[in-house]
């Protein structure tokens, strides 16, 4: 069976408050216990590595650290499959932004979409097979969920995956990605005892900084897939 591990983290606040400025979310796929283990330690040991520069074992949050750790940190995973996106919270209808409750079905929403077109680019780059049964795991670093929680998320991904989707509002059928079962788990992580969740602190935190200092240059990622919203 096919194997993917995803992993998320935020940056930017979702908020009516907000509306100068952008939310991100950016991750890391593996397609191998293999792969995502060899990134962990290579990781870690640089997490290690500085921590002891710093004199510290706090967990390494990218708003308290220096533009070389991050860029080193960054650059361990750098050739790694990954994606983001970046939401223009001025565009966001106010209605999504006028309570916690639809904020949180809104991200699921975007985060959704988002996996789902990495998810066909590994597709269409011969990387995955559509004919083939797939388990997806998804780590997410802790947040509040929507009232269906964990259970709504996991299944609407998995509906959309393996028997696609119907938009009533346009009478419109989007095909699913797999001819194949597709199963799905999702898992919200605490990010000081997730190594990969630290990592994708880093990685939001550049996509989120190209914005805000306006330097697409940091945008510039191998292997990466980048969409904005709404």
């Amino acid at each position: 069976m096919q194997k993917l591990y995803f992993f998320f983290d935020d940056s930017g606040v979702l908020h009516e408050t907000n509306q100068t400025q952008k939310f991100v979310y950016a991750g890391y796929v593996f397609r191998s216990r293999k792969d995502l283990d060899a990134a962990k330690r290579k990781y870690r040991s640089l997490v290690k590595k500085i921590q002891k520069s710093l004199g510290t074992t706090d967990e390494l949050k990218a708003s308290r650290l220096s533009n070389d750790h991050k860029r080193a940190l960054y650059n361990v995973l750098r050739e790694m499959e990954s994606l983001s996106l970046v939401v223009d919270i001025a565009r966001v209808y106010d209605y999504i932004l006028s309570s916690s409750k639809s904020i949180c079905r809104y991200k699921d929403y975007i985060l959704k979409r988002t996996i789902k077109a990495k998810i066909k680019n590994l597709i269409d780059k011969g990387i995955i097979s559509r004919t083939e049964d797939i388990c997806i795991s998804i780590y997410i670093d802790e947040q509040l969920t929507a009232t269906d929680g964990i259970y709504g998320l996991r299944e609407t991904i998995k509906e959309e995956l393996q028997y696609g989707i119907k938009n009533y509002n346009y009478d419109t059928f989007y095909p699913p990605l797999f001819a194949a079962q597709v199963d799905v788990q999702v898992e919200y992580c605490e990010s000081k005892s997730n190594y990969m969740i630290q990592a994708c602190d880093i990685l939001a935190n550049r996509i989120f900084a190209s914005y805000k200092y306006d330097k697409p240059d940091l945008r510039k990622i191998p292997n990466h897939n980048h969409l904005t919203y709404p």
